[in-house]
């Protein structure tokens, strides 16, 4: 299995049909062997540029794009995770906030019944790599760390032991909020412990995965990934009407 590198505002589950593979949370996505990262006078957290303090630095793209290169300011998704992996259902909202030079930032918001946990991460455009971690609390920032966001991620994932066989595709409709999309749908067998289960994606015909779930024989629902909302933001300088 290749190695999974985060992208925002996706859901493909359908890497975890690869081998012995998880399923990733909704930023993971399998794009193959990385590309070396070409080297940087950047460094982690607090040495780091702010990035309130280039707001007129040239927006810098890579050679080779990663997966937020595309990513606009007000690029906005939600998610919702169900099922018995967790004891209560989850929402993940991610938004991209600012953007300037090789610096992205986008907001991590996740609610668990009545706790929110809000975390700011500025990540590098090129590398895709984690530079700094704040947790919101109110109008604060408070210092916060990148084992803190991988942490806050894994709460929305669930990892299968093996993945036997693609078994069935067919067409499909899927819901995103309101609106009804046109979808393919995959079902994988896969093995949890000595159990086997069903695992299954609905991919719209734009290529994105919009929901995945795994149950078991009887039909229970082990985890279920839905996305619920999708916005997508301006281009600097476009004004919305």
């Amino acid at each position: 299995m290749n190695k999974i590198h985060m992208a925002l505002c996706t859901l493909p589950l359908v890497a975890a049909a690869c081998g012995n593979a998880g399923i990733p949370h909704p930023t993971a996505l399998d794009i193959g062997e990385p590309t070396p990262a070409k080297k940087t006078a950047m460094r982690a957290d607090d040495d780091m540029p702010f990035i309130e303090e280039i707001p007129s630095a040239e927006e810098i793209v890579p050679a080779s794009p990663s997966l937020l290169a595309n990513k606009l300011v007000g690029d906005r998704s939600v998610h919702r995770f169900t099922g018995s992996f967790s004891k209560s259902n989850l929402i993940l909202t991610q938004e991209v906030t600012a953007r300037a030079g090789s610096l992205i930032v986008v907001d991590y918001t996740l609610e668990d019944g009545d706790t929110a946990t809000k975390l700011r991460v500025t990540h590098d455009i090129g590398t895709e790599r984690v530079l700094r971690v704040r947790e919101l609390r109110g109008k604060r920032e408070l210092p916060s760390s990148a084992a803190a966001f991988e942490k806050l991620m894994a709460r929305t994932s669930f990892v299968p032991d093996d993945n036997e066989a693609q078994i069935a595709k067919a067409k499909a409709t899927c819901l995103v909020g309101d609106q009804q999309l046109d979808c393919e749908k995959t079902d994988y067998r896969v093995k949890i412990g000595e159990q086997t289960a069903t695992f299954s994606v609905s991919r719209s015909a734009d290529g994105r995965e919009v929901a995945g779930e795994i149950s078991d024989g009887s039909g229970k629902v082990i985890y279920k990934a839905e996305l619920i909302e999708s916005r997508a933001g301006l281009p600097a300088g476009v004004a919305s009407r």
